[in-house]
């Protein structure tokens, strides 16, 4: 039976630094016909497993659509909205978008505002976002039945991971301000005898690195590696220290968090929103200050808490966001809806 094609729009692909992107298409791929495409060349690029191809205008975008005929649409962050319902209204195919959290926690509120009609429209079938974006996305005029409440998009079967951990502590996110990956070279500073690993991925990486060899390199920058090495590199540690920046708090719920609970790892993350507290649940910690976070990191993490993790990383689980896509996608492909969801959440 053909599958059904479902065409994702995205600004850029495989980015090394949206794992959560990478991680959506390849589970969707196992299930139905995924093709991307972009606007503009990865600046750290990664492994991508669907077929992609950058188009350099929407003419020849349309063009090529409408010759492959997707059954659906769907497309990552809040400012690819206006593109994303132009190709919908040129193709008659509906649509779906991921929101995350800069994209809705920094977007200039008459961006928003733009949006909120576009996804009112019968042409969206759902907007995902984290819980702590629906006050901002309905007040920006967003119909709530519109929204789908979700966390992080992560592979945590490729994660999951019971086996003894190492002792050392990691951070691991694109070297971007909002990140406060300076924080993290003072907090290893304040910790010595303790092994600070930093997997810092593009942009401002060799401003980090400067820095940390000015302070005697308390850190050892590990260079960018591809997911799939990810896994080991967890299990070395018993610590993940996950900085970033209060003013402004753009960085939402990091995929890295439930990485490391499925890994073992204890994390602690800094106060950023009340709802910080939601996502790590009781299995992990959040910091106040870095004394407070110098401080928890000295300790062996908690045998209860850890076990824990496993359950609480469940939470972001791929399979969960397809089944929910596919559902929201229902309308659209009709039988061909239910069936690879089902098969995903069957799937060893």
């Amino acid at each position: 039976m053909t599958r059904p094609r479902v065409l994702c729009l995205l600004k850029a692909y495989p980015q090394l630094s949206e794992t959560y992107i990478e991680t959506e298409v390849s589970a969707l791929a196992r299930r139905f016909d995924v093709r991307v495409a972009t606007v503009r060349r990865p600046d750290s690029p990664g492994e991508g497993s669907a077929r992609h191809r950058r188009w350099r205008s929407g003419f020849g975008l349309r063009l090529w659509a409408r010759a492959w005929r997707p059954r659906v649409l769907h497309a990552h962050w809040m400012n690819q909205v206006p593109r994303l319902h132009r190709l919908a209204e040129a193709l008659g195919t509906p649509y779906t978008v991921r929101t995350h959290s800069f994209d809705v926690l920094d977007a200039p509120p008459d961006e928003l505002a733009r949006a909120a009609p576009l996804l009112n429209d019968d042409l969206c079938l759902g907007v995902l976002g984290f819980p702590f974006v629906r006050p901002l996305l309905e007040r920006a005029g967003v119909r709530g039945d519109k929204i789908r409440d979700c966390f992080p998009v992560v592979d945590v079967a490729r994660f999951l991971d019971r086996r003894p951990n190492g002792d050392g502590v990691m951070n691991v996110g694109a070297c971007l301000p909002k990140n406060a990956m300076e924080d993290y070279l003072d907090l290893a500073g304040a910790v010595p005898g303790s092994r600070f690993r930093l997997y810092a991925i593009g942009y401002e990486s060799a401003a980090i690195r400067a820095r940390n060899a000015a302070l005697g390199s308390p850190v050892e920058i590990v260079p960018a590696l591809p997911h799939r090495a990810m896994p080991a590199e967890y299990k070395r540690h018993r610590w993940l220290v996950y900085t970033a920046r209060r003013d402004p708090a753009t960085v939402g719920w990091p995929c890295a968090v439930a990485e490391a609970q499925a890994s073992g790892v204890g994390v602690c993350v800094p106060d950023l929103r009340p709802e910080m507290r939601d996502y790590v649940g009781d299995a992990g910690f959040v910091y106040r200050s870095l004394a407070e976070a110098a401080a928890i990191v000295r300790e062996p993490f908690p045998d209860a808490m850890r076990e824990r993790g496993f359950a609480v990383a469940g939470r972001a689980d791929v399979a969960g966001h397809v089944r929910t896509l596919a559902e929201l996608w229902r309308p659209a492909l009709g039988d061909h809806a239910g069936a690879p969801a089902a098969a995903l959440e069957a799937a060893p």
